[in-house]
C-alpha cells in the first residue's frame, strides 16, 4: 500500500470515527481538515510515516466478544502472531469482569451503565470492558502508549460495537450462542481496529 493511500485510508477512518464526537461532527470534520491541509506539502517519507504512525495509534489491538457462559465467540487480532497472547489476556480480564458485575451491594453499580471502564493495565496494554443487559461481554485492548484515546473515546467504540453487534445477532440464520461469522460485523471490529 502507497504511503498516499494510507493517508487516505487514515483521513476516512477519523473522519468514520469522529461522528460520535461530542463536540459535533461538522466541528470535528473541519478540524480534521486543517490538520491533514496543514502537512499536506510535507514529501519526506519518514515524516510521513511518524505522522501516520501517531494517527493509528488510537486503534485497538484486540477485540473480542465473550458470551453469557464465558465462552469466545469472536476474537480478532490486530497481529495474528500475537492471537494466544491476547487470548490469554481476554480471559483474564474475564474474572475482573464478573467481579464488576456481581458486587454485593448492587446499589453501587448503576445497572443502565453498561460501560465498565478501564479493567487492568499491564505495560504494553491497556483492557477495556462492556457488559451487555444479557450478559454478553466485549472486551477491547488498547496499546498503553495510546494517549490519545480518552475514556469517552473507549465508551464510544464500545457502544458502535455493541451497535454492530446486535445488528449481526438478528439476522434470522445466527443461531444464538454459536460462533459470531458476519462479515458486517467483521467489518466494523477492522474499522475499530484500523485495518480496513
Amino acid at each position: 500500500m502507497s504511503q498516499r493511500s494510507k493517508v487516505v485510508n487514515l483521513y476516512k477512518t477519523l473522519l468514520y470515527m469522529g461522528r460520535d464526537y461530542p463536540g459535533g461532527y461538522d466541528f470535528f470534520r473541519r478540524n480534521l481538515k486543517k490538520a491533514f491541509e496543514k502537512n499536506k506539502e510535507e514529501r519526506d517519507p519518514e515524516k510521513i510515516d511518524q505522522m501516520l504512525a501517531r494517527g493509528s495509534i488510537i486503534m485497538a489491538v484486540c477485540v473480542a466478544v465473550i458470551g453469557k457462559d464465558n465462552s469466545p465467540k469472536y476474537i480478532k487480532c490486530a497481529d495474528e502472531s500475537m492471537a494466544l497472547q491476547f487470548h490469554c489476556k481476554v480471559h483474564t480480564s474475564i474474572d475482573i469482569i464478573e467481579e464488576k458485575l456481581n458486587v454485593g451491594n448492587k446499589t453501587a453499580i448503576d445497572i443502565r451503565d453498561l460501560y465498565l471502564g478501564l479493567l487492568y493495565a499491564t505495560e504494553e496494554y491497556k483492557i477495556y470492558g462492556y457488559a451487555t443487559n444479557t450478559k454478553i461481554k466485549f472486551i477491547i485492548v488498547l496499546q498503553s502508549s495510546n494517549l490519545s484515546m480518552r475514556d469517552n473515546d473507549v465508551k464510544m467504540t464500545f457502544k458502535r460495537l455493541h451497535a454492530a453487534y446486535s445488528n449481526a445477532v438478528c439476522n434470522p440464520f445466527y443461531i444464538p450462542g454459536d460462533q459470531l461469522n458476519s462479515k458486517s460485523f467483521d467489518l466494523s471490529v477492522m474499522d475499530i481496529m484500523g485495518i480496513v
